[in-house]
């Protein structure tokens, strides 16, 4: 597997020309402590992912995240890829939130239960919601 330098790696931002690597990030989600109306469920976590449809040039800097909607009032669950900078485990509940400033376009993934690559999303701005308090999705679910 062949990384891309990180340049081209690098997702777009707007709103600034060039990145400013000595910001502080936390790849900590941090916690919410109510139940969100539509909450996903975290069913697989830190995935590279990559720029080209063989799956051969990893993407640096950020993961995917695949998240499954548990909104009882859908009639199917929604399974959404995303791409994020946070740290989260399979199994979590999370709320839904996004940061429209990074955005990331044509990437593909090598799906975690078929191993096949799959086109990850056209266009997506970063995942960085909330994980449920452990108590709160007890007392919910």
């Amino acid at each position: 597997m062949q990384v891309l330098p990180e340049e081209l790696a690098m997702p777009l931002f707007f709103g600034r020309k060039k990145s400013h690597r000595s910001e502080l990030f936390d790849p900590n989600p941090g916690t919410v402590d109510t139940m969100p109306a539509r909450p996903y469920r975290v069913l697989h976590a830190d995935l590279p992912f990559y720029s080209d449809p063989e799956c051969r040039f990893r993407v640096q800097g950020a993961t995917l995240v695949v998240l499954r909607s548990e909104d009882c009032k859908q009639n199917h669950q929604v399974t959404e890829c995303m791409p994020t900078r946070k740290k989260y485990q399979p199994g979590q509940l999370v709320e839904w939130d996004l940061n429209n400033k990074m955005i990331w376009q044509n990437n593909w993934y090598r799906n975690p239960e078929t191993g096949a690559p799959e086109l990850a999303w056209v266009q997506a701005v970063e995942f960085i919601g909330r994980v449920v308090a452990v108590d709160q999705a007890k007392a919910q679910q």
